[in-house]
Parts: structure tokens; sequence; C-alpha cells
């Protein structure tokens, strides 16, 4: 335990580190420190709690938490702080640490610990990592269907500090809810600063993660009032403008967190109309992120209808733009989405069906020959083909 201790503390020399992002991460130093915190990781996970532990384990539990969990949690806490700074941190190393600490949460003592500088993680580690960066701008702006794959990779979500930043969040106010109303006053904060700055100064990457906290919280706001009676106003005054955003990444981010929403009690059907119209038109957005978003947050909509008669009439538009994207994109949800339509439509989708099968086929032969010709195949291709 000390030796892992020392190995944490240890700081890593500026001198000899790559500039090149891909090799830094993987770098002697960095590639120590991310075996040291996975391996402590899996011993918090297995002994951090005493009532899962048979007698013989109880007393290695016993000592690995009273005497170690804390310091590796001090520990963390500092590696972290680079973060804060600005300086670097490899993505999965950051993803673990913080994997550590949202198991913390449910632990009183770990827990007390964190507690004093829970503002400071939150408000200065945890939501910058949830904004949107320079890294996603580049690879929105030079490879949108590598940007589109590693949004929905499952694999991807292992290495992302963002994701880990969300299960954080969501983890706090779900163990420890008198967080909640502190954490949606700084997003309010962030909303209301976005809404007042002309438009050259928008914090338009703030308001990106403030969507994003928005959709990760949506199950405990639907829970919880005052939030509850509020999500309406909520979606219509900070959600809807931004499906009309120059910015693409706020159209995109619009429809994604419109589409966590579709299933609350619209007291206007208006407002759930004009959601679907506005997610429906993001399918033929110029930016191919924001149509990936628009179609998979469509399927939510789908659900969520009452009356088809306001899905029925833009069926055949709706079809072209999907298959359209299908021979873009391979990804196994886009077919979930269209698995929604048909179910939901039954008998009214004769008409398409035959257009749809042969979509469907070459489709799955696209999926089945990428899979073949990839020697490192990621097995990307695969997953779509089953879909």
């Amino acid at each position: 335990m000390v030796l892992f201790l020392n190995v944490l503390e240890r700081p890593v020399p500026v001198d000899g580190q790559p500039i090149d992002p891909d090799l830094r991460k993987t770098w002697g130093w960095w590639k120590v420190k991310k075996c040291t915190v996975h391996i402590l990781n899996r011993l918090f996970t297995r002994f951090g709690d005493l009532k899962w532990h048979n007698p013989e384990n109880r007393a290695f539990a016993q000592m690995f938490q009273k005497t170690y969990a804390g310091k590796i949690l001090e520990c963390h806490l500092s590696l972290l702080g680079v973060v804060r700074v600005g300086g670097y941190l490899p993505d999965r190393v950051t993803n673990l640490i913080l994997q550590y600490l949202s198991n913390s949460i449910s632990k009183l003592s770990m827990y007390n610990l964190l507690q004093p500088r829970l503002e400071v993680i939150l408000f200065e580690i945890v939501f910058p990592l949830m904004c949107f960066n320079d890294n996603d701008q580049k690879l929105w702006d030079e490879d949108p269907h590598e940007y589109v794959r590693k949004g929905y990779d499952i694999i991807e979500d292992l290495y992302s500090p963002r994701i880990a930043s969300m299960d954080f969040v969501s983890e706090l106010v779900r163990k420890r809810g008198e967080n909640l109303p502190k954490f949606i006053q700084f997003i309010v904060e962030i909303f209301k600063r976005y809404d007042e700055a002309p438009a050259e100064h928008k914090p338009y990457r703030q308001k990106d993660g403030a969507l994003l906290a928005i959709g990760a919280l949506c199950e405990k706001l639907q829970q919880t009032e005052p939030y509850k009676s509020e999500l309406e106003g909520m979606l219509v005054q900070h959600v809807f403008p931004e499906f009309t955003s120059p910015v693409g990444h706020l159209r995109a981010k619009a429809a994604w967190v419109a589409g966590y929403y579709a299933h609350i009690n619209f007291s206007d059907q208006n407002n759930f109309r004009k959601a679907l119209q506005s997610v429906v038109s993001g399918m033929r957005d110029p930016e191919l992120p924001v149509r990936v978003d628009s179609v998979f947050a469509l399927r939510s909509f789908v659900e969520a209808c009452k009356d088809f008669n306001e899905i029925r009439p833009i069926l055949p538009q709706f079809l072209d733009e999907f298959f359209k994207l299908m021979n873009e994109v391979e990804n196994e949800d886009l077919v979930f989405t269209l698995e929604t339509i048909v179910d939901k439509f039954g008998e009214e989708m004769a008409p398409y069906a035959l257009r749809l099968c042969q979509n469907l086929a070459s489709a799955f032969w696209r999926c089945m020959n990428t899979a073949e010709t990839e020697e490192d195949a990621d097995d990307s291709g695969a997953l779509a083909a089953v879909g």
C-alpha cells in the first residue's frame, strides 16, 4: 500500500514528456500512474465496504478502510488539482480518479473527507470537464464521423473524463441530495450569463456543459420538487432556442437534451410539437453530429407521442433523411430509432417496407465489409450489423 501511495505521490518529471498527445498518455510515467490508480480503484470496490465481506477478508477490509482509503482519496484529489490549473492528466487517469470519488460518496467517512472540497471539485474540476473543449472542436471540424463514433462508443466511455464527470454529479445528487439545489443554482447562473451576453461573447462551451448536466440529471429532476414543475419552462427558455443556434455543437446538444425530456407531461402540447418539429428539421442539419443526435432524440419523441397525426405527414421525408444517414454512419442506435417507428406505425409502414428492407440489407453488407477489411477491427461495424 505504501509503495502504491509513493507511486501516486511522486511528481511526474517535466523533462522528457512527449509533446504528441498519443505518445504522452502512453509514456512510462503516466502508464505507471494509470495502473496504480486502476489497482487502487479495484481494491476500493472490493474492500471499501465491510458489510459485503466474509470473515477471512474482514480484517483486511477494516485495515484498508481505516488506514488507506482516505489517504488514496487525498492523493487522487491532489492529482486532480492539476486539471484545475490547466495542467496535463491523461483522460483515462482522470476517468479512474473520478470513479473513485463517485464510489466514495456513499461511504460516510469518505464523504466527510470530500465535503470541505466539494465546491472546488464540482465547479472548478468536474463541471469544466463536462464542457465542450478545444479537442472536441478540432474533431468536430476535421473528422465529424470520428466525433460521432466517440460520442456513442461504450468503450470510449471508459476513457472519457466527461462521462465520469456526469456519473459523479448524478451519484452525488442521488446519494447526497442536499447538493442538488447548489448545483442547479450554478447551472441557472450559467444560463443567465449566457442569455445576457452579446452574441460574440456568449459562453457557448459553458452552455454546452450546462445542457449536458441537465440531461444527466433528467431522472432526478423529474422526481424532485420544485424542479419537476419547472421543467417545461426550462426547456422552452433555455433548450429550444439552441435548435437554431449559430454554433453546431449547441444545436446537437439541444436535440440530445430534448430527447431526454420528451416523456415529461407537457402542459402545452404546442411545446411538444415544437420540439418534435425542431428535432425532425435537425435531421437535415448541415453538420453530421447534429443530424445523428436528432435521429436518436426522435426515438424518444416517437415513444412519447400520443397523437401520431403529428408524425404521419412527415414519415416519407423522415425515412429519406434516415436512410441517407444510415449510408453515412454505422451505428446500432440508429436502427433502434427505426425499430421504434416500425413498431409504432405497424401496418402503415407497408408502402415503405420494400425500400426499408433494401436499405437495411445494403447497410448490413456495408457493416460486414468494413468489419472484414479493418485489420484492427474494433467491432463497431459488427455491432452495427447485429443491430
